[in-house]
């Protein structure tokens, strides 16, 4: 069976938390596709910028919070997608949603996973977007996340992780896929 339909029966109904939003909370796109050229699925990851409000120089997912106006966090999702890297609603195929994860703040993110082809070049948002990553899906179901401890300027956390070349995705991230990878790798 296809990780695609794998997700589409684990993740069956999950549409109906797309209203289960508002003021303070957060909704992300895990997009998995194909860049031209390549046979792997991959996981399209963003490092922020210095210039973001909040998480400077940390990897995430493309989005956002919920802002007046988006009808749930789905829409959320696709806005700060299109936003972030350019990919806009229609050449996405939406499989349902993981279950809510929250930052170290209780900051609650809805977590929407869905599929697409990668273009050959996106639309980054510079202000936003450092640069971007993609994390084979081959590569998270064999080694899964660690434990990690993470050093920042004022804090030390311990978290789950995961390298993506030399970047190591932690914290609400690597969360989400600690939920997707368990989504993957049941029977």
């Amino acid at each position: 069976m296809s990780w695609k339909q794998t997700l589409k029966d684990e993740l069956q109904g999950a549409k109906k938390e797309s209203t289960a939003s508002g003021p303070g909370t957060a909704a992300v796109l895990v997009l998995i596709g194909r860049r031209p050229g390549r046979d792997t699925e991959e996981i399209l990851l963003t490092k922020r910028t210095q210039l973001v409000e909040t998480h400077k120089g940390q990897i995430s997912f493309p989005g956002g919070f919920w802002t007046a106006g988006d009808e749930g966090s789905l829409q959320t999702a696709l806005r700060e997608c299109e936003e972030e890297v350019g990919l806009i609603e229609r050449d996405i195929e939406v499989i349902g949603a993981l279950p809510l994860v929250r930052t170290r703040g209780a900051v609650p993110i809805f977590p929407w996973v869905a599929r697409t082809d990668f273009p050959t070049e996106l639309l980054v948002n510079e202000g936003e977007v450092d640069r971007v990553l993609y994390l084979p899906l081959d590569q998270l179901v064999r080694e899964g996340l660690q434990p990690v401890t993470v050093e920042a300027r004022d804090y030390k956390v311990q978290s789950i992780g995961i390298k993506v070349g030399n970047e190591l995705v932690w914290g609400a991230t690597a969360r989400v896929l600690q939920h997707l990878c368990a989504h993957l790798k049941k029977p």
